[in-house]
């Protein structure tokens, strides 16, 4: 029996890739061979109706139930960044898609890193109970190697992702409202909201009011309050909470993505299929997986500003992607 360990998996990006990992799964003629250790948060899918267990996502409780099973797999697979708490006599592969946790032993003085350096270091304790990571792009393997979890050697790089609902027929990019812009992600730090609004103010100041989508929930009240400031003042921002990306990546002609760091960037991949052009920032993660129409200094309101006026009245380039669905390859890792 072969385990997948999704254990402190339950929403976000990762929630929507182990649904697709499952779904996958449970289509391959060894899905008899594979049992799931699921978090009490994630929706399982309908689809999956034996062949699973879900534990509390305490690290006593995933230490107690690999102390019970030890001896029941022939192979693990862990797909949330941390490795068994218990050393097996069995091939052992991590998925690793969370950049900053690799940030963190950088930022261990900082309070507000606090919490990902504590889970960092439970990596680390745990490190030598896998044989390998796996991961989405080569600059993931970097900082792997950079923090000295492995080298080179034991990082595979696997992207998979679910490419089925935007490489579908979708209208003319000529077609679509000419101004408007799509950044859909939540509030945290790392999306850097703070300087594409202050780049949408500085257009106002300038006397151009482009429409820009967001989907801010209530976790980020501050950018909440930022926008309707900027739209009192003239700008055009909507904000959507919760929208399904489809439909405003197959209505909008522009991505706009300013994110400062990604272990993927899977709204790049998915912009990108759906006929967008892209403008996003100059940094390693994106070009693992995008040749972008446009690039800009993440950090720099008045580059991000000039990247928006150039798309408007200029013809750029359609992206490129340079990363591919390997879910093949990564069934045969974990099933072969």
């Amino acid at each position: 029996m072969i385990l997948v360990d999704a254990l402190y998996i339950n929403k976000g990006g990762g929630a929507v890739l182990l649904q697709y990992l499952i779904e996958q799964i449970l289509a391959h003629p060894k899905k008899e061979n594979v049992f799931f250790l699921l978090d009490p948060r994630f929706d399982k899918p309908a689809i999956l109706t034996k062949n699973f267990t879900i534990i509390n996502n305490k690290l006593s409780d995933r230490i107690k139930f690999y102390k019970q099973h030890k001896s029941d797999y022939t192979k693990v697979f862990c797909f949330a960044n941390t490795p068994p708490p218990v050393k097996l006599g069995v091939p052992v592969y991590t998925y690793f898609h969370n950049q900053k946790l690799l940030e963190a032993p950088q930022q261990k003085l900082n309070p507000k890193f606090l919490k990902l350096y504590l889970k960092y270091l439970i990596v680390k304790l745990y490190n030598k109970n896998t044989d390998a990571y796996i991961v989405q792009t080569p600059h993931m393997v970097e900082e792997l190697v950079h923090v000295g979890l492995k080298d080179k050697a034991h990082c595979l790089t696997i992207p998979f992702y679910d490419d089925r609902k935007y490489k579908v027929a979708h209208p003319a990019f000529q077609s679509r409202v000419k101004d408007e812009f799509v950044f859909i992600s939540n509030p945290s730090p790392q999306k850097n909201y703070p300087t594409l609004l202050d780049a949408w103010e500085y257009l106002l100041k300038k006397g151009h009011t482009p429409k820009l989508h967001v989907t801010i929930d209530a976790t980020g009240p501050q950018f909440l309050a930022r926008v309707n400031e900027l739209n009192a003042k003239g700008a055009r921002i909507i904000n959507h909470v919760y929208v399904d990306p489809r439909e405003l990546y197959f209505s909008c002609p522009y991505l706009i993505f300013p994110s400062i760091m990604e272990s993927f960037g899977l709204p790049l991949i998915e912009a990108a299929d759906s006929g967008m052009k892209i403008l996003a920032s100059d940094l390693p993660y994106v070009h693992d997986v995008v040749v972008p129409s446009l690039t800009f200094k993440p950090y720099d309101k008045v580059s991000i500003a000039d990247a928006v006026l150039k798309a408007l009245n200029t013809s750029l380039p359609f992206p490129e992607l340079v990363t591919g669905n390997r879910i093949g390859d990564l069934l045969n890792v974990i099933l072969g």
